[in-house]
């Protein structure tokens, strides 16, 4: 899974460039209802960083700076950015702590920006929120083929999307499992009780 497939496009991205005034930033901020955005360079494809309304009023108001002072003293997280062709979970460890990722394309030009919003997005189609049908919480001791296990034990299922959690522990794994089929009580219980048959405790069970 990649970057290029999941980001806001240049088109659809307020930005400003480092030539202009931290007025004019704080202008656009103000109008668009963002508190952070993307800050070019002069030829407006080449990323600088990011510019934050709270660091223009701080500049504005705490420390008497002038309204015409440029963007550009003002810019931070230069290195906010990943590539169009890099792995979309390359992204999770880098987005955590800030409002956005700029998007690069191979020639390092500015193409949009990675919000997220588009992580969660990601997230919702592995959960299989978008395929409808039922999420089951599982709980299963941890060995070797547990998935290999599951999936035979759901091979006259359609699985809309599986995600684990707790990796990495040495007993318990939980997994958040999307079955697509549109089943009634009873097939569900006949479904609940063939899996922890199995071992796989069905914890919860949720219509999506």
């Amino acid at each position: 899974m990649r970057v290029k497939y999941h980001f806001v496009p240049t088109q659809d991205v307020v930005c400003c460039r480092e030539s202009d005034t931290v007025a004019h930033a704080l202008e656009v901020m103000n109008q668009s209802g963002y508190r952070a955005i993307p800050v070019l360079q002069g030829d407006g494809r080449s990323f600088a960083g990011l510019i934050y309304k709270v660091d223009i009023l701080e500049h504005l108001y705490e420390k008497s700076g002038s309204r015409g002072d440029l963007a550009a003293h003002l810019v931070e997280d230069s290195q906010a950015y990943v590539f169009e062709r890099d792995s979309f979970f390359r992204a999770f460890y880098t987005i955590r702590r800030l409002p956005f990722l700029a998007v690069l394309n191979d020639q390092h030009e500015f193409v949009g920006i990675l919000t997220h919003a588009n992580v969660f997005d990601v997230m919702e189609d592995s959960f299989g929120m978008n395929t409808g049908g039922y999420t089951l919480t599982i709980a299963t001791h941890e060995h070797k083929g547990t998935i290999k296990d599951l999936g035979n034990a759901l091979k006259n299922y359609n699985i809309g999307g599986l995600m684990t959690l707790d990796n990495g522990d040495k007993y318990v794994r939980r997994i958040i499992l999307n079955i697509t089929d549109n089943l009634d009580e009873a097939e569900m219980k006949q479904l609940i009780a063939k899996l922890e048959k199995r071992d796989f405790r069905v914890s919860r069970v949720d219509r999506m």
